[in-house]
């Protein structure tokens, strides 16, 4: 080897040296920078005339592995569908409370019950007809307050849709210029590993709330497609179109028109409607889970308990006709049976008992009908208000309560029915929690920095430095000795 020979090839070993050590001191600097992705450079053989010419730096390289980041995202995906049934469930099971609890549905149940109870047996007192006007009033604002829950849930549902669809549809935009920019990087030779972070980034929020998979199209450019097969990104993105309701109401429903999909380049993205293209996981998926299928299995339960309720003191009144409505109304009518959806919300006390509406409290023991007070002493009507709360008879099928129970029973298992989804959402999100932290912790492993693996490098490259160093020196002796001969 020439001496002209070795000089270059110890240039050029200088020159990758450093680059190796840049690229080392940026990795360590960036361990802890969220998106990051480990560099390492990548360096070839230079041949001149079938001989070894020193090395090449052919460009830096980012740590990746596209197998585990599909998986974990797809796990995030999961995660963040069981993250809102979870809460949503703990949040409704929360409202219901647990029959202990003295704001509980059910404790409100048995507050009415007790006080029938109490005023059979002192009929003619009026501290113990307003202790029942009282508990029927609790009750019928346990239902509305219920209701107010549910509904509460629908309209943050809708509204985090539509500011999760904006979201998508703008970071949409914005992986699509960084594929034009990325691609020129790339073109000119310059390196675009930062921009890929930045894209890689902005992929992992999309897929936290639609699921996408990313498709290569050459020139470092890719396109997203979400796991059942409908693109996000084309070329250009592709824009998801959603309309939010003005008002979320106890019937409104996306089958009546009422409430919006999800639609893009004409093809039905709108979860859980049991389409191939409907996604399956990811926050979207979660929040129209709330919206239009847990939410509105608890209201209808709900409704079907007021029902119960309203109809167990219909038609037990002497004083009244047939059909006239008894201790609860619907919004201060009969019950209409057509007209299920919603009721929860309507629910009221009679107003001829309720001196706060013009009423008398002594009707509850003489009858809603009566024009003036009867014998003091007369339980009978109170008898049978206790009797067919009491009785066993089959709940309105929307309860799902199956069988004869009482009415505080009916209540106890749409409870007990709450509480058991509760738990198996949260048995779900800690599976989920557990299967993402170990596909992150694998990624982590095979694309993050581990600083001890650079510091080590760091020593490698330090002796590689020093050793082409020596080179260069002992060419420069033998420079000198030459001249000097």
């Amino acid at each position: 080897m020439s001496i002209s020979a070795a000089l270059s090839n110890a240039n050029s070993g200088l020159a990758a040296a450093s680059k190796r050590a840049s690229v080392v001191s940026n990795n360590v600097s960036n361990a802890l920078t969220p998106g990051f992705s480990r560099r390492e450079v990548s360096v070839s053989q230079r041949v001149l005339d079938g001989q070894g010419a020193g090395v090449i730096v052919n460009g830096v390289d980012r740590a990746t592995d596209p197998a585990l980041t599909s998986e974990r995202r797809s796990a995030e995906a999961a995660l963040g569908r069981d993250q809102l049934t979870a809460s949503t469930y703990a949040s409704f099971n929360s409202a219901l409370g647990e029959p202990g609890d003295a704001f509980s549905l059910f404790s409100q149940f048995q507050n009415l019950e007790s006080s029938l109870r109490t005023l059979a047996e002192t009929p003619e007192s009026q501290p113990m007809q307003e202790q029942v006007l009282s508990a029927a009033k609790s009750l019928a604002t346990s239902f509305n307050n219920l209701t107010d829950s549910t509904q509460t849930a629908r309209k943050n549902a809708e509204s985090q849709i539509s500011q999760q669809v904006s979201f998508v549809n703008s970071t949409l935009k914005q992986v699509d210029e960084l594929n034009d920019e990325i691609s020129l990087a790339s073109a000119g030779g310059r390196d675009a590993s930062a921009l890929e972070d930045q894209r890689s980034i902005l992929i992992d929020e999309i897929s936290k709330i639609i699921p996408v998979r990313e498709v290569s199209r050459g020139n470092n450019k890719i396109d997203l497609i979400t796991d059942e097969g409908v693109f996000l990104l084309a070329g250009d993105a592709r824009e998801i179109t959603f309309t939010p309701a003005n008002a979320v109401t106890p019937t409104a429903s996306l089958a009546n028109g009422e409430l919006s999909g999800l639609t893009v380049n004409g093809a039905d993205l709108t979860p859980g409607t049991g389409n191939s293209t409907s996604p399956k996981q990811g926050s979207l998926a979660g929040l129209f889970a709330v919206r239009d299928e847990i939410a509105p299995e608890l209201q209808t339960k709900l409704d079907g308990l007021a029902r119960d309720v309203i109809e167990r003191f219909e038609n037990i009144d002497p004083t009244l006709a047939p059909g006239e409505p008894g201790l609860f109304t619907d919004a201060g009518a009969a019950l209409d049976g057509s007209q299920e959806a919603g009721l929860a919300e309507r629910i009221e006390i009679n107003a001829l008992v309720d001196p706060d509406q013009g009423g008398e409290v002594w009707r509850i023991r003489d009858g809603f009908g009566a024009a003036s007070q009867g014998a003091a002493g007369n339980a009978d009507y109170i008898r049978s208000m206790l009797d067919s709360l009491t009785a066993l008879k089959a709940p309105p099928a929307t309860t799902g309560v199956s069988g004869e129970v009482s009415a505080i029973n009916a209540v106890a298992n749409v409870t007990s029915a709450i509480g058991a989804a509760r738990i198996s959402a949260e048995v779900s999100l800690a599976a989920t929690s557990a299967r993402t932290q170990s596909v992150l912790d694998a990624e982590n492993a095979a694309t993050a920095v581990d600083t001890d693996q650079e510091l080590q490098k760091l020593l490698v490259i330090e002796q590689a430095f020093a050793a082409n160093a020596r080179v260069i020196q002992t060419v420069d002796r033998l420079m000198q000795n030459l001249l000097e001969i």
